[in-house]
């Protein structure tokens, strides 16, 4: 049993924000949070979970006016998402755990649409839908790179687990998922954190429900647009995805030397297809990060076999 499940359920909805070093992103994104609305019956607390910041994280959170929601803020010193979301579990005393990002703007009935399923037990987690802010959209954007910057727009087929960006889930999904994988997420890993915990939540045979239409907007930095940020990215996500397969299937034979040069001919072509975009259009070729991808997941498997 985790510590979240022997907290007492104060409160109807916790919301969580986890934050490092970006106090200009949360100072926003607390002020969008403060215009959301919940009926007047429910209560409401937000934990502001500040992940070893070095910034004035912790004045800007004090600073912010929330007069819909009751207010705190938790010190993980612990470098890693993982620790922040597991200290929040264990601190937060709501019945739903909301989870959302500091560069996230959400939408004025985002508290009531993504919790009423879960409080009203139609639903053990609700994933909500994750808008890229027009200002950062390109006609490149596409597929698997929208997916590295959290998209979640499919009108009909949700993404694999759980997306941290606009989640929520009850007590019950905590017991069955908690904690956090520490190995997996920002300031590990990178990535598949949030994917896992979902997995976990649909093993247990709970029912998440999927909502893309209470839509949060997603204002990520413009640098990760770069095409060094996304091969950054596919090196993150390489890794993380390796260790949730060797986790899964343990057994899984090593990848060879032949299924590394099976993609020597494709990943030669879209590097020069890469060169040519970069040249002209200072842009990243979608085809080109897959494949460089797919190189690292070989080379990141091998290292875990």
């Amino acid at each position: 049993m985790t510590d979240a499940t022997r907290t007492e359920p104060d409160f109807d909805v916790s919301v969580v924000i986890c934050t490092r070093d970006r106090r200009d992103d949360l100072k926003t994104m607390l002020e969008h949070l403060a215009r959301a609305t919940a009926p007047a019956d429910w209560r409401v607390e937000l934990l502001i979970v500040d992940n070893g910041s070095s910034d004035d994280t912790k004045a800007v959170a004090a600073q912010a006016n929330l007069p819909n929601l009751d207010k705190r803020y938790v010190f993980e010193p612990r470098k890693g998402k993982g620790h922040a979301y597991n200290a929040a579990l264990a601190a937060a005393r709501g019945k739903v755990f909301l989870f959302t990002d500091d560069d996230v703007h959400v939408p004025a009935n985002w508290i009531e649409e993504m919790c009423r399923p879960i409080l009203d037990g139609s639903a053990d987690a609700v994933q909500g839908g994750v808008r890229i802010a027009a200002h950062l959209d390109r006609p490149w954007l596409k597929g698997m790179l929208r997916t590295w910057v959290a998209s979640v727009e499919d009108p009909e087929h949700k993404p694999p687990g759980l997306v941290g960006a606009n989640m929520a889930f009850g007590r019950k999904a905590v017991e069955v998922a908690a904690p956090f994988d520490l190995r997996l997420g920002p300031g590990a890993a990178g990535y598949f954190d949030d994917t896992m915990f979902g997995w976990a939540v649909e093993r247990a045979g709970l029912k998440i429900h999927y909502l893309p239409g209470v839509a949060a907007e997603h204002n990520f930095d413009p640098d990760r647009l770069e095409l060094s940020a996304f091969m950054g990215a596919a090196r993150r996500m390489a890794i993380s995805r390796a260790i949730v397969d060797h986790d899964l299937e343990p057994a899984r034979p090593r990848p060879s030397l032949f299924d590394l040069l099976a993609q020597f001919p494709g990943l030669a072509v879209r590097s020069l297809t890469q060169l040519a975009r970069y040249a002209l259009h200072r842009e990243p070729d979608p085809g080109f990060l897959f494949r460089y991808y797919r190189l690292k997941l070989w080379q990141a498997a091998r290292a875990l076999s």
